[in-house]
């Protein structure tokens, strides 16, 4: 996988596919989209483009979180038939799950950049 800085329509910046298995340099808020094996720095690449892709790849990691926390709506529906009190914990999750459904609609909302809600512990 190679990996490259987009600015505006513009390549930036390319690391290639052997130093980018041995360097992590996307941000925690990134996400990944894939590009063109012909990519290169002063490229002109179609914002629109990145934006389709990177609203995809956006989507497809809120999905995998989703899917990542189901167990604990399945902990939550247990302690509910056992009577457990598990209310302030459940009111994070809840909290969680729908700043991950509001993020698309967020003021200023990036796609390729999302900020992430804090998932509870």
């Amino acid at each position: 996988m190679r990996f490259a800085e987009i600015e505006n329509g513009r390549v930036r910046y390319v690391l290639p596919a052997e130093l980018a298995e041995e360097y992590q340099i996307l941000t925690p808020c990134a996400v990944e989209i894939p590009l063109d094996s012909s990519l290169a720095e002063g490229d002109v690449y179609d914002q629109a483009a990145v934006d389709a892709v990177s609203l995809a790849a956006f989507r497809a990691k809120r999905d995998r979180l989703f899917a990542e926390t189901e167990w604990v709506r399945q902990r939550h529906s247990d302690h509910v038939d056992m009577a457990v009190d598990d209310e302030v914990n459940w009111d994070a999750w809840l909290d969680y799950w729908q700043g991950l459904r509001d993020m698309p609609g967020q003021e200023g909302f990036d796609a390729g950049s999302p900020v992430w809600p804090e998932k509870p512990e």
